[in-house]
């Protein structure tokens, strides 16, 4: 069986650093057979946190925007770095205020995920808000331009399967809060 003892990092090296993140190559020997290889990572030194808030209406607080990667306007639930010193919950009821006024109450840790573990390390945290509200003004970075739209509960998965939604980690959310959903009505 695999484990963190399989393989010895041998020699690390950090090969790009940006403001977002660092590139490393990592030569490293398998316990399993002493093979050596190197491996690329992506070392992000923040987690992530997104927010699936829901409305007392039943909608789905989510946000069309540009992203560079893909080069086209994503739809996804609104979401963030975790800051330095901050809970995941803290990070995602400030977010879901920052990018879309919005506010709410019960603010809780829904799961978390490893975007890419083959490349990376950090964690991506679901923050589930409810009965959320528009009582803010939006607050932007410089770089984001971002509209806020309300979708139904009942039409999230439709727009899923029309891959109208196709944001990895926004899918992510989503199916967290589908299973709590689903736990909330075994419970009752």
């Amino acid at each position: 069986m695999n484990n963190n003892d399989s393989w010895k990092i041998l020699k690390r090296e950090r090969l790009l650093k940006t403001p977002v993140f660092d590139i490393y190559k990592e030569n490293a020997v398998c316990a399993r057979n002493n093979s050596q290889w190197n491996f690329y990572t992506i070392d992000c030194p923040h987690n992530w946190v997104t927010v699936v808030a829901v409305t007392k209406n039943k909608e789905i607080v989510m946000v069309k925007q540009f992203r560079y990667g893909s080069k086209k306007t994503e739809l996804e639930v609104p979401g963030g770095l975790v800051e330095q010193d901050e809970s995941p919950v803290a990070a995602g009821v400030r977010e879901l205020r920052e990018e879309t006024g919005y506010v709410g109450s019960s603010a809780a840790l829904l799961g978390k995920v490893c975007p890419n573990p083959a490349l990376q390390g950090n964690y991506c945290y679901t923050v589930l808000v409810e009965n959320a509200e528009l009582k803010h003004e939006t607050e932007f970075d410089s770089a984001e331009d971002i509209e806020t739209l309300l979708i139904p509960l009942e039409e999230f998965r439709l727009k899923i399967l029309n891959s109208e939604i196709t944001h990895g980690l926004t899918l992510n959310s989503l199916y967290f809060y589908d299973i709590e959903m689903m736990k909330q009505r075994m419970e009752q």
